[in-house]
């Protein structure tokens, strides 16, 4: 068995290597230090379960959890949490595998011989119980059986194709998209702060609305920076956007 263990101190995780172990000599054992590793160390390793910390600095792990549940075959994950006994009723009603600090070899055991996947309503359930946890600080999507992690703060815009999205984002400073599986409609809700609706198929970053063009055929669309076509802004949200771009006049 080939084991992950997350968590960013590295007494905690020298402790459940040493649990790890005891337990079975003969386990793979491989660390990472926050989201963002544990991810990394999936794709190219393939772990068969994650022992992960929920909150680390940089990607937590409920963020790493979810992204890592958009695989084909996702590895177990196994939560460490210091939560008090009122917030792990809410983990134990949902099924999931956690495991309270200190950790002890017998709940171990046990939590590995499960081996249990999480699924969405879960890790949403557990996601409201937890309400430090931000929004995303990534975007993932599949490419050939791996993870591929955007970071929010390099995505231009999203624009919908039937059921899927095609997201355009920047990465060493070229125009770059791929396709993910989320909706318009929870990315908006998600990131509204970010990013703006200017059409049922398109959501933009606020940030790099360039200038509003009038076509000879009546439609509008927005320019934004490093995007040579324009995007067609609806009627319904014409005069949305005209105010945002007032208010980022200096």
């Amino acid at each position: 068995m080939k084991l992950l263990i997350v968590d960013d101190e590295p007494l905690a995780r020298e402790r459940l290597q040493l649990l790890c172990q005891e337990i079975n000599s003969g386990f793979e054992l491989l660390q990472a230090e926050n989201g963002l590793q544990a991810i990394e160390q999936v794709n190219n390793a393939e772990p068969d379960a994650v022992l992960m910390d929920i909150r680390m600095p940089g990607m937590g792990g409920l963020e790493a959890a979810q992204h890592l549940m958009t695989l084909n075959k996702p590895p177990a994950i196994i939560f460490t949490t210091a939560y008090d006994e009122y917030a792990l009723q809410a983990f134990e009603a949902q099924a999931v595998d956690y495991l309270l600090n200190p950790i002890r070899k017998e709940k171990l055991m046990q939590a590995l011989e499960k081996g249990t996947r999480l699924n969405k309503l879960q890790l949403e359930h557990i996601g409201r119980q937890n309400t430090e946890v931000p929004y995303r600080t990534h975007i993932s999507a599949q490419v050939g059986g791996s993870i591929l992690l955007i970071a929010i703060s390099d995505i231009l815009c999203f624009l919908a194709d039937q059921k899927y999205i095609t997201v355009k984002y920047f990465k060493d400073e070229q125009l770059m998209e791929t396709i993910i599986e989320d909706t318009l409609k929870s990315l908006e809700g998600e990131f509204e702060g970010e990013f703006l609706r200017i059409h049922r198929n398109a959501l933009i970053r606020k940030k790099h609305i360039e200038a509003l063009q009038k076509l000879p055929d009546g439609r509008t669309v927005i320019k934004l920076k490093e995007l040579h076509e324009g995007l067609e802004v609806s009627r319904r949200h014409l005069s949305i956007v005209r105010k945002l771009m007032k208010q980022q006049i200096p």
